[in-house]
């Protein structure tokens, strides 16, 4: 599609206009890249190659910058992007932020307070580092299932069960859930701190101007599977660790596993934030879109399909030929 050039003409046809926001995680330098899941890791190598071709392609803007064209009614052109990073990897100040300045690109890093606050490796990082490194074959987790994980089928099986629960446990069950599999893989090797700290983000404050520094929880829980009653919770602590921290007001946020709802959604902006990130219906950021649930993409490894994602054909294109994104 991109290629042949029917993603430029799809475009040209369609008259389409709008932004396309990008979500990355870690960008895991070869130290550290066995500590943190694949699905949420790029390589350095991948990362410095796409934001090339962003300077050299596409027009890049901050979140700032998106949201007051579209709070003056502007739709951007197709072609423009934003870069966006969630859970606060170490590595998005050693491997990332440099890229981004030699090629003057701006950013927004959303960060879990509380992980920061306590140095705690985000959870599916800690759940592939014990599977990866475990002394023990068997395991039982209570009221989730038990699996021998010599059988590979058993052990695909275990992995992603535990990763569906995690994603819809609140805090509390996480934690119970992570020390039970701990005791019981036993793994033989401890992960170095993966998050970044806050003397360390105040640093990237001061010597990448050009990255912004928004919200992403305190305890990176599903906010859509929680109560009223947690969800203020969990906004009151991170804007008061935001403040304490870093000396000013947030105004971005994004909710964890871009999940939300009109409760949540609503709750944010009694809380006097200017935009969230989440899951939406268009992926193209339009005048009129709702700044509090603004949808991200992905970005794929394969470079053509890095040109595609934000060329602005996608998934208009796909879905108008195929019936769906991909």
């Amino acid at each position: 599609m991109y290629w042949t050039g029917a993603g430029f003409a799809y475009v040209n046809i369609r008259r389409l206009r709008g932004t396309t926001i990008l979500m990355y995680h870690s960008v895991a330098s070869s130290e550290f890249m066995h500590w943190i899941e694949p699905s949420v890791r790029q390589t350095p190598e991948v990362f410095e190659t796409q934001m090339r071709f962003l300077s050299q392609n596409r027009c890049v803007l901050s979140l700032s910058q998106l949201l007051e064209e579209l709070e003056r009614g502007q739709t951007p052109n197709t072609g423009t992007v934003v870069v966006t990073f969630d859970d606060g990897y170490i590595d998005n100040m050693t491997v990332a932020a440099p890229i981004l300045a030699r090629y003057g690109i701006p950013a927004i890093w959303y960060l879990p307070t509380g992980m920061i606050n306590r140095g705690e490796n985000p959870w599916i990082d800690q759940i592939y580092t014990a599977f990866r490194t475990r002394s023990k074959a068997e395991l039982s987790i209570q009221g989730i299932g038990s699996w021998d994980l010599r059988d590979s089928r058993q052990q695909f099986t275990a992995y992603n069960t535990l990763k569906e629960k995690l994603l819809v446990a609140s805090f509390t069950e996480r934690e119970s859930i992570l020390t039970n599999l701990i005791e019981e893989l036993q793994p033989t090797e401890t992960p170095p701190r993966l998050v970044l700290s806050w003397e360390e983000i105040r640093k990237v404050s001061q010597e990448f101007p050009g990255i912004e520094i928004g919200l992403h929880s305190q305890n990176h829980v599903d906010l859509s599977k929680q109560s009223q009653e947690v969800v203020r919770m969990e906004l009151e602590q991170c804007i008061a660790d935001f403040r304490r921290e870093l000396g000013r007001e947030p105004v971005h946020f994004s909710f964890p596993y871009n999940q939300h709802n009109a409760e949540t959604r609503a709750i944010i902006r009694e809380f006097g934030l200017r935009s969230a990130m989440g899951e939406g219906n268009e992926t193209l950021i339009v005048a009129g879109a709702d700044p509090f649930a603004l949808p991200r993409v992905e970005p794929p490894s394969s470079s053509t399909l890095f040109r595609f994602y934000t060329s602005g054909a996608f998934p208009g294109l796909p879905k108008a030929l195929l019936g769906r994104a991909a």
